[in-house]
């Protein structure tokens, strides 16, 4: 009756779980899709957001180039918010908060179609960014 529970096969001892993979491993570089740049190209241009792809996809030259326009336009709303008064300075900083929208719609339409248009005078600064 012994022989009957006796384990003639090795323990394996515990199973090990795969983790997912995070490190291409060395000389690849982590790739992104195209979707997913779209993704980030439209999050760099909504308000408090265009930081995600700025920090998150530093290696995808198109999500840091749209995140970078973004930040200025965003750093730009701040200001127009800041300083909107009553008056004819209101008058001025709501015609600047409604290009500042028009841009981050047209950068919108461009990251989606996968094109790296220069926003006048905004790409211009956001180039000039050291990030």
């Amino acid at each position: 009756m012994s022989e009957f529970f006796k384990n003639d096969i090795p323990d394996p001892g515990p199973a090990e779980i795969p983790r997912p993979q995070t490190d291409p491993g060395p000389g690849r570089k982590n790739e992104t899709t195209p979707d997913q740049a779209a993704v980030a190209a439209i999050l760099s241009y909504i308000p408090f957001l265009c930081l995600v792809p700025l920090l998150q996809m530093r290696d995808n030259e198109q999500a840091r180039f749209h995140s970078r326009q973004g930040l200025v336009l965003f750093i730009i709303e701040i200001v127009a918010g800041i300083f909107l008064i009553p008056g004819l300075s209101a008058m001025i900083w709501k015609l600047v908060l409604v290009l500042a929208l028009g841009a981050a719609v047209a950068g919108i339409i461009f990251g989606i179609q996968g094109k790296m248009y220069k926003i006048p005078l905004i790409g211009d600064l956001a180039e000039k960014l050291k990030i």
